[in-house]
């Protein structure tokens, strides 16, 4: 293999090479966006798992140079896109692991070079879209629990990934909120000083060992997540305040790090979605740093339940924004988020404002009196 089999191949990704995706119920995926899993440690050694479930996709890229299905998420992304700076995990990953020596890419081949790793569901938010799989405060509220592995499954799986971390190039911490897992400190003290770090977080908390560890490193890029304002974002992101966010942004926002903002469009906040990116724009913040996109889950909250009526004042903000050609991700995350409004969907506007009425029953919160405009379009509703 060449760099050039490596740029003009459009179905190569590195990542069944050199990655993996780990969530704290056992699943293990090539990366967050692969459409299926490889294995669970519940079933099977990490090692099995990498060795034995991932040479078709090897052999469809490099022998047969077709994308496999399990790829389809990374490739739809692409779809009539010739700029390389897209939000393609396939294209980062190869941005990002270039240095690796090009003999790795055999089929029968695997050496650890990038992890995402979420050890466990610990979250103090209970973000309105999110569950009980990804945050600790979810389940408590709901009273349910996860079926994990075993103490040694886990053990096991983290010996491995441990006994690797020195030769890791990139390192992807998500969660849960991976400012508050011990098991994040105890991986930092093992990495290699250049490593690349990003770090998908709510950003309530900067004062753990793990926020003061990381800022030791000098390659770090905060994710930080957030879709609106003041009241809103505290509905939304349950358990979260907006003076702390804005307090703890400041705090990264002095050092020399990366920060992008990770975004959901989603029917709370269906328009003040753009207030909050110029909010962002007015502190001082890059058009590259937006990555915005439809909430595909839970089908409640999905943006394309508002009345049509409704949706095309959206298109219009979307058109009219992309018309003033601000570029970068947030010209590109615009042009997504227009193509989404059109799929098709079975409305059911009714529906999502009665779960949300549960939600509020169960929190002793009134979305009614935060998002009005939403709410005001139920007096005027009639089923379009």
């Amino acid at each position: 293999m060449t760099p050039k089999d490596v740029l003009t191949n459009p179905a190569f990704c590195p990542m069944p090479w050199t990655g993996l995706m780990y969530n704290f119920d056992g699943d293990v995926k090539n990366c967050i966006r692969s459409a299926s899993r490889l294995g669970n440690i519940c079933n099977d050694k990490i090692e099995d798992i990498l060795s034995n479930n991932i040479n078709v996709a090897r052999q469809a890229m490099i022998i047969d140079k077709q994308k496999p299905s399990n790829c389809q998420p990374c490739h739809n992304l692409e779809v009539g896109k010739t700029s390389f700076d897209i939000v393609s995990d396939r294209k980062f990953y190869i941005r990002e692991l270039k240095q690796i020596p090009l003999d790795t890419y055999r089929v029968n081949n695997f050496d650890l070079h990038t992890i995402d790793v979420r050890w466990t569901n610990l979250c103090n938010f209970a973000c309105t879209y999110c569950g009980p799989r990804f945050s600790s405060k979810w389940a408590d509220e709901l009273n349910t629990q996860q079926q994990v592995p075993t103490d040694k499954q886990r053990a096991d799986f983290k010996e491995y990934i441990f006994r690797h971390a020195k030769q890791l190039k990139h390192v992807y911490l998500a969660g849960g909120e991976p400012l508050l897992m011990k098991e994040n400190l105890e991986l930092l003290d093992l990495l290699d000083p250049d490593v690349n770090l990003r770090i998908n977080t709510n950003l309530s908390k900067v004062d753990t060992r793990v926020f003061d560890r990381i800022c030791e490193f000098k390659n770090v890029h905060w994710i930080v997540s957030v879709e609106t304002i003041e009241e809103e974002f505290e509905y939304i992101r349950y358990g979260g305040k907006w003076t702390d966010f804005l307090d703890n942004l400041t705090a990264i926002k002095q050092r020399d790090h990366k920060i992008s903002f990770n975004m959901l469009h989603f029917i709370l906040n269906y328009q003040t979605i753009f207030g909050c990116v110029d909010y962002l724009t007015g502190l001082g913040f890059h058009n590259n740093s937006f990555i915005i996109g439809p909430l595909l889950t839970p089908e409640h909250l999905n943006i394309r339940h508002l009345p049509d009526s409704v949706l095309q004042s959206v298109k219009e903000t979307l058109v009219e924004r992309i018309s003033k050609q601000p570029g970068y991700l947030l010209e590109d995350s615009y042009k997504n988020m227009l193509n989404y409004l059109d799929q098709p969907i079975v409305k059911d506007f009714a529906g999502s404002l009665e779960q949300l009425y549960i939600l509020d029953q169960r929190r002793n919160l009134d979305s009614s009196k935060i998002f009005k405009d939403l709410y005001n379009i139920k007096e005027n509703y009639h089923g379009n």
